[in-house]
Parts: C-alpha cells; structure tokens; sequence
C-alpha cells in the first residue's frame, strides 16, 4: 500500500506516551550544540520512541545535491554519513521534491524505493514514513523511520507524530546552521582582524626627523575601506641620504587584494637597492609581479627616490593618480600622469619624472580613495575638491596637510560608506 495523504485515526500506542515521548525528545534535542551530536540524538532516541526498527536521516550535499544518509538500526551505534541516495531518486526523493509525507505500507510494490541502499546495507525494508524537514519554502533535508514494530503498517497516529517531529528537527537543523554560520562569521572575522594587524604592522610608522633627513620632512597615513587594505604606501633608506618612497593601489578588494599589496611591498623592498633608479626598480617588480599572478590582479604606483638633503627627487609613474604640488605661492598644480599599471604586461612602459621642492613646498601623493570618495548622491570628491583642500596650506606639516584633506573627504562624504581606501603621503622641503 502507498499512502501519499492519511486522515487522522486513534493509534494502539497510548497518547500520553507519544506526546511526552515528543516533549522529552525536544528537550534532549535542543540541547545538542553541533550536528553530529544532534543526528546522533535524533537517531538513538527517537527511533525507539517511534517504535521502529531503523531510523535514518538524509541531508543534502551542497557539492553534489546527493542526499547523504545517516542512520540507525537496532540498537548499533548510528552510522553518520555512510551512504549516499543521487538527487531526486528513493521515496525520500520524492519527499524532498514534493514538500509533503509519504507512507508506504509495502515498498516492494512502489517503483520509488531506492532498493540500492538495501542492498549495499544488508536491510530490508518492508515499510517506511517518510518527511521533509523544512524551514519555510526550503526542505533541509528528509527524516525516515523504517519497519514499524508491534504493528504491521505505520498509522495515521504515527504520521501525526511525524508531522510534530518533524517540525523538532527542522528547527533543530535550522538552530545548529545558524549557530554554525555564527561561528564562522567570527573566525573569519578574527582572521580579518589578524590580516589588519599583520597588515598595519607592515607599515612604517616612525618617520624620519631631522637628523636623518636634514632637508625634509614626511608624513603618510593609510585609512582602509574594509578590515583589509590593497593600498601601500612605504619608506625607506637605500643609501645615506637617499630614500625611497612609494604609495600604491592594489586593484580590487579584500584580503587577495591585501596578500598582493604585501608581496609587492617585499619586491620593492627587494628590489630598490643602492644605484638603481626608479624606472629600472619598477620594471624589475613588474616582472616579478607578472611571473607569479594567477590572480591577475595589478597595482598602479608612484615611487621615487628622494635626496633628504635637497629635496630633490626622481620618480617613476606606473598609472597612478598625478601627485599633487602645493607651492609656497600660487595655487596648486597636478604633475603630469604617466605609465601603465604593474603586473599586467611584462613590458609595460613606466613615466618618470625629475622634480626639485623649493624651501615650503610639499608634493601630496594619494590614493583614489581620495578623488573617488563618493557623498549619498553618488558625486565624487574629484581632483578639484582635492585642489581646494590642499589651497593656501603651505604652512601646515605633513601630518596636519594629510589630516585636513582626510577632513574634507569626510566631510563631504556626509556619512557614506567609503568606497575604497584613503592613503596619503606628503614630502614637504623644511624652511629651516
């Protein structure tokens, strides 16, 4: 007999048995804290419970789609996860895709049943009830009990009670998730954390006084958009009285974006040694960068090398937002652009520059995350809010030139979420 659809009759089981064998079922269930524990559970004690030989339980594979079978016979320890039932196939199947309980009183006479799992287990099946576990319009998974004892056919009664604990399981299923998810949440959101810190601690934080560079001083700050940041910026020295300096946007976001900013700060690193200028600096990280980038990500660059006694300077540009002068008089002028990003094509062509800071004058290098930074109507900061910022400051310091153009994307931005990283590095020539 197939039963699909049962109206409800009395059961030879005593009602107070089967409902305060369900109330104490919900009890022990709901205070498992992980899956394995929760199947194990569902399978010991709701089997007896349900007066049947077996019990089993399948989960969908989010890989596959196979139902993933664990089970319970008899009084043998639950096997979680021994078999496997294709999409679709078995009455369970049928019970997952229809959304409704099926009773079959004699599965020989039903072309559903999936005789496969009989015969890879040794069982025979002669009955079985079968139930979605659904959490709203989504079916979790199905629960199955096996073989009625005392009783030839599973009963309206016994489809009641599958109804009712049913319900159990899927809200177990559905608080275990939920739980699960949680606690990836926070592990990813630890890592995160770590890759910032790691991140942070990367970069310089102590800049050089006058003692070690006699005729300039420099500031840089990084504000990230997201825990992890794909923008650079660094410094250091590479002979006495030259040093390097460098800011750049890695393309993207996250932590890929975060991995390849601190591969490309270790090539420079690298690479900007006592002699080399920085056209050949940046063709020599552009190689390495393009050898080993499965991700196909780029980054674009300014980086120099800059006397600290003069502030003279030679920077190569490899796409990268033009610098900006401010002078000691006049308004603010943008230095030509120039130059392809790194890690896209091995022979890319890199701009270079020559430029001298006249006592008072500072050259704002940044990131767009400045020009790009948007206000709740979409409008971006743009260059000439920029321009703005920086006008008539050519008294501030470095540190004090940084934190007023950071005030006014904020400002502007009127609260919006940031869209991409700040960074910000500004060499100014001392007055004295």
């Amino acid at each position: 007999m197939v039963n699909d659809v049962q109206t409800r009759s009395k059961d030879p089981k005593p009602p107070a048995e089967g409902y305060l064998g369900l109330l104490r079922l919900a009890g022990e269930i709901g205070r498992e804290p992980d899956l394995k524990g929760l199947l194990e559970k569902i399978l010991q004690k709701s089997r007896p419970w349900m007066r049947t030989e077996a019990c089993s339980i399948f989960l969908p594979d989010p890989a596959t789609g196979e139902l993933v079978i664990h089970s319970a016979y008899g009084d043998s320890t639950p096997q979680l996860g021994s078999l496997r039932v294709p999409a679709g196939k078995g009455i369970v199947g049928a019970a997952m895709e229809g959304r409704k309980m099926i009773r079959v009183d004699d599965v020989s006479r039903d072309v559903r049943f999936f005789a496969k799992a009989d015969e890879q287990t040794g069982w025979k099946t002669r009955a079985l009830l079968a139930a979605p576990l659904l959490d709203g319009d989504e079916c979790l998974g199905v629960i199955e009990f096996l073989n009625p004892t005392g009783r030839a056919v599973f009963s309206p009664q016994d489809e009641e009670y599958m109804e009712y604990f049913s319900g159990l399981v899927s809200s177990a299923l559905v608080r275990i998730r939920a739980h699960d998810a949680a606690l990836e949440r926070a592990q990813v959101q630890r890592d995160l954390d770590l890759a910032r810190e790691m991140q942070q601690g990367l970069l310089p934080k102590e800049f050089p006084g006058k003692e070690q560079a006699p005729g300039v001083e420099m500031f840089a700050r990084l504000d990230p958009a997201k825990e992890v940041s794909g923008d650079l910026y660094d410094f250091f020295t590479v002979e006495p009285g030259k040093m390097c300096f460098v800011v750049g946007d890695v393309s993207g976001k996250g932590v890929a974006a975060g991995l390849f900013m601190a591969v490309t700060r270790t090539l420079i690193r690298a690479t900007a040694v006592s002699g080399r200028r920085p056209m050949e600096i940046l063709q020599k990280v552009n190689a390495q960068l393009c050898a080993e980038n499965p991700a196909n990500l780029f980054v674009t660059m300014i980086l120099g090398l800059l006397d600290t006694a003069t502030g003279q300077m030679e920077y190569g540009q490899g796409g990268h937002n033009p610098p900006i002068l401010v002078p000691t008089k006049g308004e603010p002028v943008y230095e030509p652009s120039g130059g392809m990003p790194l890690g896209v094509f091995e022979d890319a062509q890199f701009g270079q520059r020559r430029l001298e800071l006249k006592p008072g004058e500072t050259l704002l290098v940044y990131t767009d995350g400045v020009t790009e930074a948007m206000n709740p109507k979409r409008e971006l900061f743009g260059e000439d809010r920029l321009k703005a910022a920086v006008q008539g400051q050519v008294n501030r310091s470095p540190e004090s030139l940084t934190q007023k153009v950071v005030e006014a994307v904020v400002k502007f931005a009127s609260g919006a979420e940031p869209s991409d990283d700040i960074t910000l590095l500004a060499i100014r020539h001392r007055t004295g």
